[in-house]
């Protein structure tokens, strides 16, 4: 759990016949991370690789014919351990089956929803106009008649203009600054009518298309034929539906076929093969290494089977994949050591220390009761999502709640009004609260520079354990400053000419690292350079290990900001309470509260990942590349 799990490169020879067999157990196990071989073993790179281009080709159609035959039938396919086995040639015959099937229902249906698209916007149009019976002006021998639309203050430039003639304008409708309206005039005055029309802005509106006129019994026969559509477009789904049901038993079994199939392939990718063999090589954990060697001698006794430890392939440790270890409570805070990145293979894990000092420096900087349980209820809350990653947030933001609940009892806090505190008051303690995030810091850097040894220990890298500005020279130098400032701080003067020398010789021998390098045949530059790197590596290990201990300060000032925000609303609902009463100063303490769950629970979690980022991490974090991952059914 500290450490990243121990992996084998497990290499498995078998006979070509044994190929289907042998990949669909390794998929089964679920256990087994395939690699190309040719690209970590040099012997053998001139293998030739398994051919499965035309077959990924071929499955990968079948898989979007089948996507598309789902979406179209409606349904989702069941999934089943009693796998149906279908030859390729029989699924083909079986998704052309329902393509033949259904067409001539999704055509009808087609068909039917543009017929029905028309009638109802034929119906919609039909709703703008009056409901008394009129035809289309070609129709009429002596009138003129139109309905259109005109902005509401030109009817009276139009009446003024048709006050010598006689005409009828009726207005229906209102949109906006816009009026609906009905106009009949005399055909004789056709000419002037439309000059005036025209100079007022009238916008004409034709009669819909597919109607002679325009009457109540128009739009009920229009209502009644857009009802017969709906009925034969609900008997073409029904038929859709029946098609699906017949065939959602063999849908469903060709569907687990074909994710099968491309998972045998996708494993298959990374194989070679000679004329009779072919070769598997992946990565599996030590632990599970001889339950996948005697599953794999149960199918063929006459494979070959090699392992080695991680430690004996000959690949730089950043390519072999990393599986961590984390029970239930630990699984959340992976995201955040993955956000910075993935852990290289064989270093600490450092995801439990992430965890605590997580929780302390959010609880201390968002200490209250009340905000700990409203943020740890909506953590509970967006615990209902079915997608992993996000139930891992709400479980990181129910944590998080519990830690600022706890803190809020330690401080004396419920949504800013004070309580008996079982600690400290931090607005009452001001310079207590520095000393002891300084203090914090000054461990928690401690531990990331014990991190860095053991990492170089473990990778045998002694030069890096001691020379390192993280390694055992730079934390004495840190730990001997540490120790100076506490002394002078507390006006003792005894055993300081120690710390001087202990401080002294360490900045000594980070100078000296060039020489000693060279002494070792280690060093990759010339001798000018690499006294260059070390006077800036002295310089960085002062300014660096003093800026990274002063950074946790924020962790005080953030508690005192909290505790200090929560003074400003108190304070400005006493003056809205004098001048708007009651109701007014209740809701500024509640809105208040809000934003600075919202707010300040924001800033505070980015403070806290900067902390673990920038002053942890940066001692001693190196990357991998990838994750384990196992290729599994």
């Amino acid at each position: 759990m500290l450490t990243t799990s121990s992996m084998e490169l497990l290499s498995i020879v078998v006979l070509k016949e044994k190929i289907e067999d042998i990949t669909y157990h390794l998929l089964k196990l679920g256990i087994f991370h395939p690699v190309d071989i040719r690209h970590i073993e040099d012997e053998l790179k001139e293998l030739s690789p398994y051919e499965i281009d035309k077959e990924c080709a071929q499955w990968d159609e079948l898989d979007t014919r089948l996507r598309d035959n789902l979406r179209k039938l409606g349904i989702s396919p069941i999934v089943s351990k009693d796998i149906k086995a279908f030859s390729y040639d029989d699924i083909k015959n079986i998704l052309t089956n329902v393509e033949e099937n259904i067409s001539p229902f999704l055509t009808q249906k087609e068909e039917l929803d543009s017929e029905l698209e028309t009638k109802n916007s034929i119906f919609s149009q039909l709703k703008s106009y009056p409901l008394f019976s009129l035809k289309r002006e070609s129709v009429y021998s002596f009138l003129e008649v139109t309905i259109g639309k005109v902005v509401e203050k030109n009817i009276s430039v139009m009446e003024r203009s048709l006050k010598d003639i006689p005409y009828i304008f009726y207005p229906f409708k209102k949109e906006g600054d816009k009026v609906t309206a009905l106009f009949i005039g005399i055909r004789r005055d056709r000419v002037f009518i439309d000059r005036v029309l025209k100079d007022i802005s009238w916008e004409k509106m034709e009669l819909p298309k597919h109607t002679e006129n325009i009457s109540k019994d128009v739009e009920e026969k229009l209502s009644q034929e857009i009802e017969a559509i709906k009925k034969k477009a609900l008997d073409a789904k029904l038929g859709v539906k029946k098609i699906g049901e017949a065939y959602q038993s063999d849908l469903s079994n060709i569907h687990s076929l074909v994710r099968l199939k491309k998972s045998l392939l996708e494993a298959k990718k990374y194989s070679c093969m000679t004329d009779k063999t072919v070769l598997f090589s992946g990565w599996v954990p030590k632990e599970e290494k001889e339950s996948v060697i005697r599953e794999i001698k149960k199918i063929d006794k006459r494979c070959y089977i090699e392992s080695k430890d991680a430690e004996e392939v000959n690949i730089p440790k950043e390519e072999i994949p990393v599986k961590l270890k984390h029970n239930a409570f630990f699984k959340p805070f992976a995201l955040l050591t993955y956000s910075y990145g993935i852990p290289r293979y064989g270093t600490i894990d450092p995801t439990i220390f992430v965890a605590i000092s997580f929780l302390v420096m959010f609880g201390a900087m968002f200490g209250d009761i009340g905000h700990g349980i409203a943020l740890a209820l909506a953590g509970i809350f967006l615990n209902i999502s079915k997608n992993e990653k996000a139930k891992q947030a709400s479980s990181l933001m129910l944590y998080c709640g519990a830690s600022s609940a706890i803190f809020g009892f330690l401080y004396g806090s419920f949504f800013g009004i004070e309580v008996h505190s079982l600690w400290i008051k931090p607005i009452e303690n001001i310079m207590q609260v520095f000393k002891i995030s300084v203090v914090f810091g000054i461990v928690f850097m401690t531990i990331g520079i014990l991190i860095n040894i053991i990492n170089a220990m473990r990778d045998k890298d002694y030069m890096k354990a001691i020379f390192d500005k993280a390694g055992l020279i730079g934390g004495v130098i840190y730990w001997a400053a540490i120790g100076l400032f506490t002394k002078i701080s507390m006006a003792k003067t005894q055993g300081l000419n120690a710390y001087f020398i202990v401080i002294s010789a360490g900045f000594t021998l980070l100078f000296l690292k060039p020489f000693i390098e060279a002494f070792l045949k280690k060093e990759k530059h010339g001798i000018f350079v690499s006294l260059m790197e070390s006077s800036v590596d002295i310089l960085e290990v002062g300014m660096s290990y003093l800026a990274n201990t002063v950074s946790f300060i924020r962790i005080a000032a953030f508690a005192l900001a909290h505790a200090g925000l929560f003074i400003s609303i108190f304070e400005l609902s006493k003056i809205v309470n004098h001048s708007g009463g009651a109701f007014l100063s209740f809701l500024v303490v509640i809105l208040g509260n809000i934003l600075i769950i919202f707010l300040e629970g924001l800033v505070v979690t980015i403070q806290s990942l900067r902390l673990n980022y920038y002053e942890f991490f940066s001692k001693f974090f190196m990357a991998g590349k990838e994750t384990y991952k196992p290729v599994k059914i």
